[in-house]
């Protein structure tokens, strides 16, 4: 067998190659993984001592993903299992005829895995998959010095990962500098190096159709660039704004709505937007409630906005005559959800916020790439409209590698007033309030959103 037939042409230069470290970076469906499985097959296999360490950052990770891909690599080199070589899964290992052995272990237990290698054998390979999982360059140069040990002639460390947007990152300032180099084979590729028949024409739609919408982001995922982290977090030309009549004139039904609540407490706002899908295939922001206490001396209580949010509620159901699909409202807000179930049995479904706010923002993001959302030119929404376009991050947290929303409060200046119906009350201030309520709509509908399969 070729290996030549195996790989993509643009590592056919690099597949043989023993440099020290080895940087693969790229965008989506380079085949990169699969290229290095097959590369760490192909010298356990044809090097009498050389076992190899595989490693995410979590343990749990290993089993669905580079084990899947290491026994992958096996059939396609011809290999059959049990035959020409034994897999495990306790302890998670791959064991050829010659005595190699792959083990896998995550970085959150990569010293108990010492314990099960044969110490006759020369730990000659060691892969990083997914670096971006890793917290700093620290604990992979620790995991590195741990497995190094006994090599006289060649030992190859392994990175694999696709480059994270935040230029400050540390793994694209740890790509800079281990570029410069000599021990190091830095390799970045994307989609448009494999063979179409690989990856398949709907992978390739979906690339060319975020090309369309988002260039930006198509860059990032597809191409594997770091597109940087600039000042604003949205891009406000994704949301196409639409008259009142528009639907109406488009002969366009609302087929279902929900709803998204963003409690807020004695200086932030509550907000709740209604979401429609029309018989277009399009997703409308139809209307929101936005009430905010910012510098008033009485402020309404939960019982108030329970009642606001809840004739808001079925204002929309008789304005646009159809049902309600999904409820949505902040995890951490328990008060007002409590009060809309008591006053009115409303099971508002509090959102899985997920591990960080980028990650919520991140699926918003997407949402608004597929150009499937609209929103109506109303007054009420006029303050969607402003906090979309001043969504900012904190200043000094990009450089810093956490990038933080700013969630400050900002006045409005030059002569604008907000006035909200449903709230019957002026706002005098503005934040990200609406910013998250969409976020949190976007989290709570991935699979109908067509954010997750």
């Amino acid at each position: 067998m070729k290996i030549s037939s195996q790989i993509a042409p643009s590592f056919r230069t690099t597949f043989n190659s023993h440099k020290k470290h080895q940087i693969y970076s790229g965008g989506r469906n380079s085949t990169k993984t699969s290229m290095i499985a097959l590369k760490i097959v192909f010298n356990c296999l044809n090097e009498n001592n050389c076992s190899a360490v595989v490693l995410r950052n979590h343990q749990v990770d290993l089993r669905k993903s580079v084990y899947k891909e290491i026994k992958r690599a096996c059939n396609r080199l011809g290999l059959i299992e049990k035959v020409h070589y034994k897999a495990y899964v306790s302890p998670m290992e791959i064991k050829f005829k010659n005595g190699n052995t792959i083990y896998f272990a995550g970085g959150d237990d990569f010293e108990a895995v010492k314990g099960t290698i044969d110490e006759d054998r020369l730990i000659k390979i060691v892969w990083f998959e997914e670096l971006t999982g890793w917290k700093n360059s620290e604990d992979v140069d620790q995991i590195i010095a741990t497995f190094t040990r006994g090599n006289n002639d060649w030992f190859m460390a392994l990175y694999s990962f696709n480059p994270p947007k935040n230029k400050y990152d540390w793994v694209n300032k740890w790509v800079e500098q281990m570029r410069c180099r000599s021990d190091v084979l830095y390799s970045h590729t994307d989609y448009r190096s494999v063979p179409i028949e690989w990856i398949g024409t709907i992978a390739i739609d979906e690339a060319k159709r975020l090309e369309k919408y988002d260039n930006k982001r198509y860059r990032w995922i597809y191409l594997g660039e770091v597109i940087g982290l600039e000042g604003m977090i949205y891009n406000p030309e994704q949301i196409e704004w639409v008259e009142v009549d528009y639907l109406e004139k488009n002969n366009i039904r609302i087929l279902y709505l929900d709803f998204s609540v963003d409690g807020g407490h004695q200086t932030s706002a509550t907000t709740c937007g209604c979401f429609g899908y029309g018989s277009d295939g399009y997703w409308y922001l139809l209307d929101l409630y936005y009430y905010s206490p910012h510098e008033k001396n009485i402020k309404k209580a939960p019982s108030e906005l329970s009642k606001d949010i809840f004739n808001f509620q079925i204002i929309m159901l008789k304005r646009w005559d159809c049902g309600i699909d999904q409820e949505t409202i902040d995890s951490a807000e328990g008060a007002l959800r409590n009060q809309l179930y008591k006053d009115y049995g409303k099971s508002f479904h509090p959102v899985n916020k997920g591990k960080n706010k980028e990650e919520l923002i991140d699926y918003s993001i997407d949402f608004l790439a597929k150009g499937k959302f609209r929103a109506l030119k109303i007054n009420n929404n006029k303050i969607f409209e402003k906090e979309i376009e001043n969504y900012r991050w904190q200043e000094g947290s990009i450089e810093k590698g956490k990038p933080i929303p700013d969630k400050s409060e900002k006045e409005f200046t030059g002569g604008e007033e907000y006035f909200n119906t449903y709230a019957n009350d002026n706002s005098y201030y503005y934040a990200e309030h609406t910013c998250d309520f969409f976020q949190y709509w976007c989290k709570d509908n991935l699979e109908k959103l067509g954010l997750k399969e």
